[in-house]
């Protein structure tokens, strides 16, 4: 006897973002974000799609290259359908890159085993108009004080830098490395890498590589304002360590990086997976990550 329930599958999308004219991945009244985007895309597609469900709420201007996203939808359509029709009804600064099925109801935020950013920097005299969507610009004003007299590419010494970035490697409580207004009562997080990665084309740019567990809001970008204070030589790396535990105290690590240079590069799956092997495992844990 054929069921009355409406049709129901789960549909889980990496999707890639260039932030900076979004106000943020998450819904908002009256501003462009990329929920909102990617929630009328397919609705065009499906109208009877559920909301969506999300891995991180990047905020405004930080992009992604593998934003994970789930919902269910009312349509059956094969994962080359979804990934051609969503891509037809979004515009050009947002892109699905790819579509797999899920459980109805899958949740990426607690299916999360970690997550890998990145974060660019070029030195320089002058802007870069090419990279200036996508890298902070280190100029004379940040970098260039009496102690760098030198070319660009010496601006910032990466060898205290590098000696700072191991001291945050493991489980610390990170609260001086977040947000003021982030209210969340868990601040430990394990941070598996922190790698400065040269750019092969031009030494006076790099890159951040930061992977960990979860993060909070703002953390990467306080943690590269920290490191990059460390290489102007503002902050002794040896000191960086005493920026860990329940007594830190935000206004003692480094300015706030732009949202521009951070990039979501992907997000390691499986969570839900290790939970089922314990069947009194529940998905309980903090907000989406706010980047």
């Amino acid at each position: 006897m054929p069921s009355d329930a409406p049709y129901r599958e789960g549909v889980r999308l990496t999707v890639a973002y260039d932030g900076t004219d979004f106000h943020g991945f998450a819904r908002q009244a009256k501003v462009r974000t990329v929920e909102a985007v990617l929630g009328d895309a397919i609705a065009a597609v499906d109208p009877g799609a559920s909301p969506l469900r999300f891995a991180s709420r990047t905020d405004a201007g930080v992009h992604a290259r593998g934003q994970c996203v789930a919902f269910d939808a009312a349509r059956a359509l094969p994962e080359k359908g979804w990934r051609m029709l969503l891509n037809r009804a979004l515009p050009d600064d947002v892109s699905v890159r790819a579509v797999s099925p899920c459980a109805v109801g899958y949740a990426p935020r607690f299916d999360s085993l970690g997550k890998q950013y990145r974060y660019q920097v070029y030195l320089g005299t002058s802007r870069d108009p090419v990279r200036e969507r996508y890298a902070m610009h280190v100029g004379p004003t940040l970098a260039h004080d009496a102690r760098r007299a030198g070319p660009p590419n010496e601006w910032l010494d990466r060898g205290p830098m590098r000696e700072a970035a191991a001291a945050l490697l493991g489980t610390h409580d990170f609260r001086a490395f977040r947000s003021a207004d982030d209210e969340r009562i868990s601040t430990t997080r394990t941070l598996r890498r922190i790698d400065l990665v040269p750019d092969p084309l031009d030494d006076a740019a790099f890159t951040f590589v930061v992977e960990g567990n979860a993060f909070m809001k703002n953390m990467v970008r306080i943690l590269v304002g920290t490191l990059i204070d460390v290489g102007r030589g503002h902050l002794a790396p040896n000191l960086v360590a005493g920026l860990l535990g329940a007594t830190a105290d935000r206004r003692d690590a480094g300015f706030t990086a732009p949202a521009h240079g951070l990039c979501l590069e992907w997000v390691a799956l499986g969570r839900l997976a290790l939970q089922a092997q314990n069947s009194a495992a529940s998905p309980v844990g903090n907000p989406p990550d706010e980047d």
